[in-house]
């Protein structure tokens, strides 16, 4: 009897164990089943990634022939060849259309902030770009709108893939430095009446800040360097001045 009594023990001993690695294994087999799901998901996601790196490059490559443009602007900036030099820039601005028209396909609306530290940094470069171009050639401060229609993207986050408002807003603060140097390069080639210009410009970009309420840190730090290049400007004029190189406006008299 004791010998039964123990086999018996022995056995439900068996099933007992048989049953706790039945019930491991559905457990397990649920959680594979999960992480194979998570593994696809990750998948597509790399996939996406790689698609905008690609696409990216290409913008980089394109910013950087905007860039040299900029440069030989900056190095003769002369009355005869200005125009020549903003509408080539117009031009190359057009190129950038294709590859925000690829990057909205593969980013979703719903995704978009997901991937956007992506593109972001390349995007207020170009817009950066086209505020230059836009001021010197049509005289007025960029908008989002027309901002958004050069890149071809929407305008807002309701309609798709769209211009940040923030990128548009550090791409404006970011030309700031572009037309200091602007400033002091027309200074250096006589052309004492676009320094002018550019010191209205910046006066304008600074009243318009004036009007946001920052809460965010780095528009907030990126202001700072506007408020940097307006005085700068505001030393070349000052310096054109006390030269006899310009003349007052009846308002700085």
């Amino acid at each position: 009897l004791q010998i039964i009594c123990t086999e018996l023990r022995l056995l439900i001993l068996f099933y007992y164990i048989l049953y706790q690695l039945h019930i491991e294994m559905d457990d397990f087999s649920a959680i594979e089943d999960d992480f194979k799901t998570y593994d696809k998901e990750f998948q597509v996601d790399l996939k996406s990634k790689e698609d905008i790196e690609l696409l990216v490059l290409g913008l980089e490559s394109e910013e950087g022939k905007l860039a040299s443009i900029l440069m030989q602007i900056h190095q003769q900036p002369t009355e005869e060849k200005l125009s020549g030099w903003f509408l080539k820039l117009q031009d190359e601005l057009q190129n950038v259309k294709s590859f925000y028209s690829s990057l909205a396909k593969v980013v979703t609306s719903d995704r978009y902030y997901r991937y956007h530290e992506l593109f972001r940094h390349i995007t207020q470069k170009i817009v950066c770009v086209a505020a230059i171009s836009v001021f010197f050639t049509q005289r007025h401060l960029l908008t989002r709108s027309e901002a958004a229609e050069i890149l071809g993207v929407a305008e807002r986050e309701e309609n798709g893939f769209h211009l940040d408002l923030e990128d548009y807003l550090h791409a404006i603060l970011l030309s700031t430095s572009e037309f200091c140097r602007f400033a002091v390069n027309f200074a250096t080639f006589g052309h004492y009446e676009r320094v002018d210009d550019v010191a209205d410009i910046l006066g304008k970009i600074s009243a318009a800040f004036r009007l946001l309420n920052f809460k965010n840190g780095n528009l907030r730090k990126h202001y700072d360097s506007l408020k940097y290049n307006l005085n700068k400007v505001e030393e070349v004029k000052y310096n054109l001045t006390i030269r006899g190189l310009r003349k007052c406006s009846k308002v700085e008299k």
